[in-house]
């Protein structure tokens, strides 16, 4: 079992990855890490880039209101997008 914690300071989620900025709890560190979205909402274990002692970090998950504005701003992408190509037919 770690004795390290990487404590959560900030997340964005992005279509791709959830970026963090995580602090070490051995070395008071802070730094950035990326996590694929599959991993949302897991407790994960991985090495401080500074001091590279183990640890864990629990990773945030979005919120249905999060989840809900990301499925529209991907709707309109989609309707822009679809128009472009309307319009390049033509």
């Amino acid at each position: 079992m770690t004795n390290t914690i990487f404590r959560l300071q900030s997340h964005k989620f992005s279509t791709d990855n959830i970026q963090t900025t995580l602090v070490c709890s051995k070395c008071d560190e802070v730094f950035s890490k990326e996590f694929p979205l599959d991993l949302e909402g897991q407790t994960i274990e991985f090495k401080c880039p500074v001091c590279n002692s183990t640890g864990e970090a629990d990773l945030p998950y979005k919120s249905a209101e999060e989840r809900e504005e990301l499925e529209e701003d991907f709707d309109e992408v989609e309707e822009e997008d679809g128009g472009e190509e309307f319009e390049e037919d033509y």
